[in-house]
């Protein structure tokens, strides 16, 4: 089963938004889908609090700046969680620096403003906020992350940077790897399921708002929507863990068109010896060696030869100018 590499980014506009933000990444206010007992395993490399990590960012921003501009760019990466399992405490941190050296060469080190490994939920992961500064001072989140071209080849890039602990890239166009990665890993964590049940009490209309004398409640559409939610919910996981199945299948797909079309050009190279014997390859092979280095021999005779007249004509020049 393959183990893929994950990268996600959200634009941040307004420093309200930032702050509380980084106040969730700083489990500075309250984490319900984190783990308390295990917040402590948590690590900062940047910044070491919201505090400090707003302090960055008001001192990269530039006065003049457009009342909608993205000011931060929050990144999430991580990776499958069957690879977690497996990876050994050095790759693990080697994956968490990776990540963070492909962020500092995409922006400038100086605008990774707050970078925390986060040990404390399901998956481990880096949570990494930027600012999207340009070299000559212009904010422009536009030109870091562009349109969908752009994006599709950030996750490329950063595929590749940690390539070497065995991660590859998710496949493209896959509606599953576009979810946000909360999402897509709490629906896997919940498990499969063959069948959702709708009590009767559920078809009952609903109080939305109640008064002294009036009430309001739900109406058919309101219904509907509301179990349609909640079947949706119920499949969530069994959905996810199918897309990733279909994932696995179309990689082993492509696999298979390349192994055999490999074997193809081998036949085609392997098809004209069949027949032969140990000895008759092995004179086969010395005379294409001797062949080999008499063509090498000739081209460099011949480079000594076109060196000659080169030398002469330029001699010949010398002596018309004098």
């Amino acid at each position: 089963m393959a183990n893929y590499a994950i990268m996600r980014c959200k634009k941040l506009t307004g420093m309200g938004s930032v702050a509380s933000a980084l106040q969730h990444c700083y489990r500075e206010r309250e984490t319900p889908n984190a783990n308390a007992e295990r917040t402590p395993e948590n690590y900062c490399s940047v910044s070491k609090s919201t505090d400090q990590a707003m302090g960055r960012v008001r001192e990269l921003l530039p006065e003049k700046r457009r009342k909608d501009a993205v000011l931060a760019v929050e990144y999430v990466m991580t990776a499958s969680p069957e690879w977690w399992k497996e990876a050994t405490p050095r790759q693990q941190a080697e994956f968490f620096a990776r990540s963070e050296q492909w962020l500092e060469k995409k922006y400038g080190k100086d605008r990774v403003v707050a970078a925390v490994v986060h040990r404390d939920e399901a998956t481990p992961h880096l949570s990494a906020f930027v600012v999207p500064l340009t070299q000559d001072g212009r904010l422009s989140a536009k030109e870091f992350i562009g349109g969908r071209s752009k994006m599709r080849e950030d996750q490329s890039t950063y595929a590749e940077s940690v390539k070497k602990l065995g991660l590859e890239r998710g496949i493209e166009g896959s509606r599953a790897t576009h979810q946000t990665v909360q999402h897509y890993y709490e629906s896997i964590n919940r498990g499969t399921r063959s069948q959702v049940s709708i009590s009767p009490e559920a078809l009952e209309p609903r109080v939305l708002r109640k008064g002294i004398f009036t009430k309001d409640v739900e109406d058919q559409a309101a219904i509907a929507k509301r179990l349609s939610h909640a079947v949706n919910d119920g499949f969530a996981g069994t959905i996810a863990m199918a897309s990733q199945s279909a994932q696995n299948a179309k990689r082993a797909r492509e696999l298979q068109k390349t192994m055999d079309a490999q074997q193809k050009r081998l036949q085609s190279v392997t098809e004209p010896f069949k027949g032969l014997s140990r000895e008759q390859m092995t004179e086969i092979l010395m005379m294409a060696q001797r062949f080999k280095q008499q063509n090498q021999e000739k081209e460099k005779q011949q480079r000594v030869e076109r060196e000659k007249q080169r030398q002469m004509r330029s001699r010949g020049m010398g002596g018309m100018e004098r």
